[in-house]
């Protein structure tokens, strides 16, 4: 396990590198290396969480190093998909995803570092975790969380390019030229877009987790931290989803909408960070119904 989980590791690396030279010099065969090497990291991933899931007999999310591992997959899953989706539906063929892919892999490697230097001893699963909502609850946070990820590296090579070239032409992630798309896709609108996905799948997240807590400690609510941070997750990506119908009655310049937006998500995902992995350094931790899976 191990071994498999350091491979996995330098390969998410090496697709970094891919993805970086894939950008500089841009030819469809670098495109294809980059998402071969990509594939081969999601592959050894995908070994990882299987064998682990056989090996604990349950879904692989329920301590830090299982928790690492699996979003590192997840995180790696929901950006293969999109960019097979640009590739195969949308028929994009001169895109610059990959930057976004660049990121994407950046993070998934970090997780798989904290899964190297996190203690990987399998324990007993806690009796609230012995549940069917465990696989659906988890399932949905982590992919939800995984989408918001690419709006948050979305965010950040907008804002790059924003302050670099101060040019829509340079901002433009998919061209409608020679593809399935209306119109030209720029960075703060895939953003946006990754949104519209991520959101729905962090709402059911809060759902089912609720309908669990009725079920395992006899309330829908119990302002529990972690529970709490997930609201303030909640909160804080819905506001964003309304922001582009409530900035045009205000004085704010339209040209600084996806400006504004972009920070609005520079702020968004690390609250989800911090309430997947950083809630136990709260002073009321040890309260936490939670803390079970720190």
């Amino acid at each position: 396990m191990d071994f498999t989980l350091n491979v996995t590791f330098y390969v998410y690396i090496a697709a970094i590198i891919a993805y970086v030279v894939r950008e500089v010099w841009r030819t469809s065969t670098l495109r294809w290396v980059a998402l071969g090497v990509f594939s081969g990291a999601i592959i050894l991933n995908t070994i990882l969480v299987i064998s682990r899931w056989i090996e604990v007999g349950h879904v692989p999310a329920s301590g830090k190093y299982e928790s690492f591992v699996f979003f590192a997959w997840t995180i790696a899953l929901v950006y293969l998909i999109m960019e097979l989706v640009t590739i195969f539906i949308l028929r994009v063929h001169d895109s610059r995803f990959g930057i976004i892919g660049v990121l994407q892999c950046v993070l998934s490697a970090l997780m798989l570092y904290f899964a190297v230097t996190t203690d990987s001893t399998i324990k007993e699963l806690p009796p609230a975790l012995q549940s069917n909502w465990f696989v659906v609850h988890v399932s949905l946070y982590f992919v939800s969380y995984s989408a918001l990820s690419i709006s948050f590296s979305a965010a950040i090579i907008y804002l790059i390019y924003r302050a670099i070239y101060r040019g829509r032409a340079q901002e433009i992630v998919m061209p409608s030229s020679d593809s399935q798309l209306r119109k030209d896709v720029t960075f703060d609108k895939l953003a946006y877009i990754s949104v519209t996905i991520g959101f729905p799948f962090l709402t059911m997240g809060l759902l089912t987790g609720a309908f669990w807590a009725k079920g395992a400690w006899g309330t829908y609510w119990g302002w529990d931290p972690k529970e709490t941070w997930s609201l303030i997750s909640w909160l804080v990506y819905l506001a964003y989803l309304h922001l582009p119908m409530i900035l045009p009655k205000t004085k704010i310049k339209k040209t600084f909408t996806p400006i504004l937006l972009s920070i609005v998500l520079l702020v968004a995902f690390p609250i989800v960070i911090f309430t997947f992995m950083g809630m136990h350094k709260l002073p009321t931790a040890g309260d936490s119904d939670h803390i079970y899976a720190e």
